[in-house]
């Protein structure tokens, strides 16, 4: 307990003084006898006795208004968390080439679907590698030849879930396509627009999964990037594809491998992520693709503010109320009781 006014206390020092006061004012009123011999052994009443009480109330009700004064407060320690999350765009590949299967453990999936369940696991954890996103405003947009905003940013990760869950393929020939330079585009405005709404995010990032390379859209994939980078923006790029061979060379001294050499689509993605502060992965099965998922999640971290800070809470009332009840208590005993007559 601590006191919010300490100087008030010197008033107790003026307690005593009160005292002598009241001493002297008694004496005064005293009648004056020219001998006790006539009272030798007359024992006092009880009423005698306990006269005291009233004085005693009053010393100790003054006392207890003094410490009200000096404010006493209890003080507890409290812990906050101030948590900051970050603003992250799902782009996602639906072009007829991500109906192609990859074999899991759980058997044959298509790209599509793989992509689906890890940008699930993503959002809301899976309790193994991914923790989820809980801070996070999260927005998806599904890319062919033409771009789609399936799901506004939002903070409510079940609606966000339902939404991937219900992505599907392009169906369409004449939409069929890859895109990306335009779904990039589009995802920046909207994270740019984010800037200045409610609830606002200082890190944006764009997370892009795709399996081919950019053959129609207005957007040119670095121009899109130049955009982002501007905005302050990240780009994460992901290509899922066949795990890659490589090539057997045969010569006349022995036989050799030859990596296979990035394509032109994996060397634009990458240099869209090195432009904009991401990186750029490869994934060719559900286990690569929640690797690149879990290392981009650990990279881009909530930013925890944790804070201690001391509540204090007023504690003057119980001496306050001590006081009325002993003033109240010296006023009947005084009145009644032990009333002295005048």
């Amino acid at each position: 307990m601590t006191l919010a006014a300490p100087y008030c206390l010197c008033l107790f020092a003026l307690l005593p003084l009160l005292a002598i006061i009241q001493r002297r004012q008694r004496r005064k009123g005293a009648i004056r006898y020219p001998s006790f011999a006539l009272l030798v052994g007359v024992d006092r009443t009880w009423r005698q006795r306990m006269l005291f009480i009233p004085p005693l109330c009053l010393y100790l009700a003054l006392g207890c208004l003094i410490i009200s004064l000096a404010r006493p407060q209890v003080e507890s320690m409290s812990h906050r968390e101030n948590r900051e999350g970050i603003a992250i765009q799902l782009l996602v590949d639906v072009s007829s080439s991500m109906d192609m299967d990859i074999h899991t453990e759980d058997g044959a999936m298509t790209r599509i679907e793989v992509a689906k369940k890890v940008m699930e696991a993503f959002v809301a954890g899976d309790g193994v590698d991914l923790s989820g996103r809980p801070d996070d405003m999260i927005g998806v947009i599904s890319f062919a030849r033409y771009s789609d905003s399936i799901c506004p940013m939002t903070l409510g990760h079940d609606a966000v879930v339902y939404m991937i869950q219900e992505i599907t393929i392009n169906d369409r020939p004449n939409e069929d396509g890859t895109a990306y330079g335009d779904a990039t585009a589009l995802a920046a405005a909207h994270l740019k627009s984010q800037e200045d709404g409610e609830g606002a995010m200082k890190s944006k990032v764009i997370l892009l999964l795709t399996d081919g390379e950019n053959n129609c859209g207005e957007q040119m994939p670095l121009q899109a990037a130049a955009m982002a980078k501007e905005w302050g923006i990240r780009i994460y790029t992901i290509s899922l594809q066949e795990q890659s061979r490589p090539t057997v060379i045969k010569t006349d001294s022995g036989t050799f491998l030859k990596p296979r050499a990035p394509s032109e689509s994996d060397q634009i993605l990458e240099k869209m992520a090195t432009v904009t502060g991401g990186i750029f992965r490869t994934a060719h099965d559900m286990n690569s693709l929640q690797a690149v998922y879990k290392e981009i999640n650990e990279l881009e971290k909530t930013e925890v503010e944790e804070v201690d800070f001391i509540d204090r809470g007023e504690a003057f009332a119980p001496f306050a109320l001590a006081a009325l009840i002993l003033l109240l208590l010296r006023y009947v005993l005084s009145s009644t009781l032990l009333r002295i007559s005048p």
